[in-house]
């Protein structure tokens, strides 16, 4: 006869056989994921980005203040790509972004006001580790190259020496860095980067907080904000070039996953 105590354990029994059945084929799943490539494209996604600093060009510092919405009326070309893609713990990450801007810029303290055309080209690739499928946190290593094309016309002669000044430079920095990515729940997740780096530059550091959303399993909108902020100081006399910029402003993109 089967009493009402040994039917309760009986019945623990089957509940948490089948917790641990349902919980190990999860888990087998997000293995199987994690051991096949999953590959992340985003193609033209947009930095609305904001810059404020100085570049300095031999005796001549130029401040640039630009908002984001000045960026967006001062857009004269615009490109970029970001893709992921990683097997197992090892994964690749790529970005190319150019921007050309033609904002108005004016020095402090004067009615003076400067025509600027800048071409800004930033190439990123690195390597990335992952702990494992059910584990949110990742390291990241690489290398982060920074061109900058800039003319600025109508500085005032005197003081300036020159009326205009031309910079052309490529800034090549390594960096190291770590990333948090987190589900929230099957359609949301949250994204956190955080890197350092120096080379040509002092320093450099990014970092970016953001929410992705996910449509379909093909299919994600991406957005949040990041912060890039470069210290430069090349060369001396005459030849000297000093970049003191941060860039920060609101990210947005649609992913596409496979």
């Amino acid at each position: 006869m089967i009493t009402q105590r040994l039917l309760d354990r009986v019945l623990r029994i089957v509940a948490i056989g089948c917790v641990l059945l349902f919980s190990s084929q999860s888990w087998a799943d997000s293995n199987k994921d994690f051991n096949t490539w999953q590959n992340t494209l985003a193609p033209l996604y947009l930095w609305g980005v904001s810059m404020s600093g100085t570049s300095t060009f031999g005796t001549t510092t130029v401040p640039l203040e630009i908002e984001f919405k000045d960026a967006v009326s001062d857009l004269s070309g615009i490109f970029t790509i970001h893709y992921e893609g990683a097997k197992g713990n090892w994964g690749i990450i790529a970005d190319y972004s150019y921007l050309n801007l033609t904002p108005k810029a004016e020095i402090p303290g004067t009615p003076v006001q400067l025509n600027v055309d800048m071409k800004n080209t930033i190439i990123e690739v690195a390597a990335l580790y992952r702990f494992g499928p059910n584990n949110p946190w990742q390291l990241l290593a690489g290398v982060r190259s920074y061109d900058l094309d800039l003319t600025i016309t109508g500085l005032p002669q005197p003081p300036a020496p020159v009326s205009q000044i031309a910079i052309k430079e490529t800034i090549n920095d390594f960096f190291i860095g770590g990333r948090y990515m987190r589900s929230i729940n099957d359609k949301w997740s949250f994204i956190g980067r955080a890197d350092i780096g120096a080379g040509d530059s002092d320093v450099v550091w990014n970092v970016l907080a953001a929410f992705d959303y996910r449509f379909t399993k093909l299919l994600s909108a991406f957005g949040g904000w990041r912060v890039l902020d470069y210290d430069v100081d090349m060369g001396s006399g005459a030849d000297t070039f000093k970049y003191d910029m941060n860039h920060s402003g609101p990210i947005l993109a649609l992913a596409f996953h496979w």
